[in-house]
């Protein structure tokens, strides 16, 4: 009896190790992949560009703090979007130009919808 709950709790912590040890992994990927629970999916991603200087931003809005300030004509690839409660939109997306492009996928943010136009000026 001792011999099979010792044997039990032995493979029970072998899982457990290897659930830990999968966890950051996992995690890192999901974080890197998954969209923000703001984004309305519903509408087709869309390639655009920035039509002045824009900041690239954490959330939607202006309270978010600024990733990065996007040149004109950076392009950018929005995969969803997200309106606010004053009607603003705003696409999230990954910067596919210029200066913040690559690491080693663009860097990812919130661009106001004012600020971009449809289309890639770069590619």
């Amino acid at each position: 009896m001792i011999r099979r709950l010792i044997s039990t709790a032995a493979a029970t912590a072998a899982v457990l190790a290897t659930l830990t040890a999968a966890a950051p992994i996992a995690q890192e990927h999901a974080s890197v992949t998954a969209r923000p629970k703001a984004c309305n999916t519903d509408g087709a991603p869309a390639q655009l560009h920035t039509n002045q200087a824009a900041h690239l931003r954490a959330g939607r809005g202006t309270r978010y703090r600024s990733r990065a300030v996007l040149a004109k004509d950076t392009d950018f690839y929005a995969e969803c979007w997200g309106v606010t409660a004053k009607g603003e939109w705003w696409a999230y997306g990954e910067v596919v130009s210029g200066r913040y492009a690559g690491f080693p996928h663009g860097r990812r943010g919130w661009v106001n919808g004012d600020l971009v136009d449809t289309g890639y000026r770069h590619r």
